[in-house]
């Protein structure tokens, strides 16, 4: 009850039932988007209490074993939401300034969701170092943006640990994928299944699903939820009836990666052991025949230049799975300057699928609303019968619904610079959106000083915002290096 509060928080409550329940929202889109940034906003407010009656521990006070509990059983909350709700509570409780960028409305509640899910324990004090930079890079960010810095952030966070263990003479931890899976069956017999799967097993069961699902057919309706549940069976039929010849069914070329050549330097070493400047100047030095080409890529991948390998749709995967799928699958070369994408020629009327993957790559999916890219067609924004061109810079992935809303009510639209996608609405609104894998990173901190394993202080990781340095080659001549994207910053 909202009454049972006391002294002036009590009174404030009961304004705020009062409120509520005579509230007339108008039936008008400014009027629910209005609605929705106050609700968001009170429920920051009340996550900032939650976040302070878990760390009093008034929960275990009322006789509730966890705060979990307590929401579940006080609140009427499901299982999964109440430990949702209080893990996010214990993240806004290590994270204020985070709770007090929700609550003024700086970001939102989605992205703060995100971020409770996206940073593991292991890295909540490396976070909380640089939390004020982060919300400032992410609040003009939309929430599939959010999730893939966020994302990348975790993936840059595990290398950093190891290096600075590798550094400090302790065997770098390994990172375990966090990987469960339930599968019960009913009493009907009926298998339930529940878990939950790391990014890079997700990688290859999106794919594989995707290429096991089959079209509708005649006279029969499935959901998606029934497609993906076929496809699974599916799945799982032809993997028993090829098990005598497993290798012959490891299809790997279905797993797309994009990833800048120095991830694939960096896969390399990380895959021989090589954490130290003392294990990278040994390795250089056993291979005296490496060009200064090879040998410039090494030591950009060991300063940890280079950005961090995605799927198609955006979601890092580690060097790891880089280097697996390298190891076994098909390199397509991809050229850039500047981060974008260049040119890869032109065709009579449609992109080619070398296109098609390039710009899916960038944008993640949908340009507009950020829907998957297996649901995305290839939009030309100057339209091809006005003399469009079929080109990268004319180009951007819409799904079939924003497709055809696009020409159906007659939308306008054009590229900036910058690669901004300005979308302008026939009432005169304009919508403006960016790739979901442009170049907004969250900078990253080391939780400690650590001893380096040998004194060469031109190894050192780059700097915060990243200034351009000199350091010597092995041959003792000079060179020049930035970290190009400037990615995940350290201090």
């Amino acid at each position: 009850m909202f009454g049972m509060g006391t002294g002036g928080a009590g009174a404030q409550l009961q304004r705020l039932r009062e409120a509520i329940e005579t509230l007339d929202l108008p039936v008008h889109a400014d009027s629910i988007v209005e609605a929705r940034a106050l609700l968001d906003r009170l429920e920051a407010t009340i996550v900032e209490a939650e976040a302070a009656f878990a760390t009093q521990g008034h929960a275990e006070i009322d006789g509730y074993p966890n705060m979990a509990a307590f929401l579940r059983h006080r609140c009427g909350t499901t299982l999964r939401c109440s430990r949702r709700m209080a893990r996010r509570a214990a993240r806004i409780a290590a994270w204020p300034e985070l709770g007090d960028a929700w609550r003024s409305g700086r970001i939102t509640g989605a992205q703060v969701d995100l971020a409770c899910a996206s940073i593991p324990d292991r890295h909540l004090e490396r976070f909380a170092h640089t939390i004020e930079d982060t919300i400032a890079i992410i609040g003009p960010l939309t929430a599939h943006a959010t999730g893939v810095v966020l994302r990348r952030w975790s993936a840059c966070a595990d290398d950093l640990a190891q290096r600075e263990a590798a550094e400090a003479g302790i065997e770098p931890a390994a990172v375990v994928p966090a990987r469960e899976l339930s599968a019960s069956r009913t009493t009907a017999d009926v298998m339930v299944l529940n878990g939950e799967i790391d990014p890079d097993g997700a990688a290859y069961i999106d794919r594989a699903l995707m290429a096991a699902s089959r079209d509708d057919a005649e006279g029969e309706t499935r959901t998606p939820k029934q497609r993906r549940a076929d496809a699974l069976v599916e799945i799982c039929r032809t993997y028993l009836e090829t098990l005598d010849n497993p290798h012959a069914n490891r299809r790997r070329e279905r797993l797309t990666l994009t990833a800048d050549v120095v991830v694939l330097y960096r896969a390399w070493l990380k895959g021989l052991g090589i954490h130290t400047a003392t294990d990278l100047e040994t390795f250089l030095a056993a291979r005296p025949d490496l060009g200064e080409l090879d040998r410039g890529l090494f030591l950009d991948a060991f300063d940890g230049s280079g950005g961090v390998a995605t799927t198609l749709d955006g979601n890092p995967v580690t060097d790891s799975l880089v280097g697996a799928v390298a190891s076994g699958g098909t390199m397509e070369m991809l050229l850039t300057a500047d981060n974008r994408i260049l040119n890869l020629g032109r065709s009579s009327r449609t992109f080619s699928p070398a296109q098609r993957r390039a710009l899916l790559a960038r944008w993640g999916g949908c340009a507009c609303c950020g829907a998957p890219p297996e649901r995305c067609d290839i939009h030309h924004v100057t339209p091809w019968e006005q003399g469009g061109l079929t080109d990268l810079a004319n180009a951007v992935p819409k799904c079939l619904h924003c497709h055809h809303d696009h020409h159906r009510k007659k939308w306008r639209d054009h590229l900036e610079p910058d690669e901004t996608y300005v979308l302008q609405l026939p009432d005169g609104t304009e919508r403006r959106h960016r790739p979901a894998n442009h170049d907004a990173q969250l900078p990253l901190a080391p939780v400690a000083t650590t001893a380096r394993s040998a004194p060469v202080p031109e190894f050192d990781i780059l700097r915060l915002l990243g200034g351009r340095r000199t350091r010597p080659l092995p041959d003792r001549r000079h060179r020049t290096i930035s970290p190009g994207r400037t990615a995940f910053p350290f201090s």
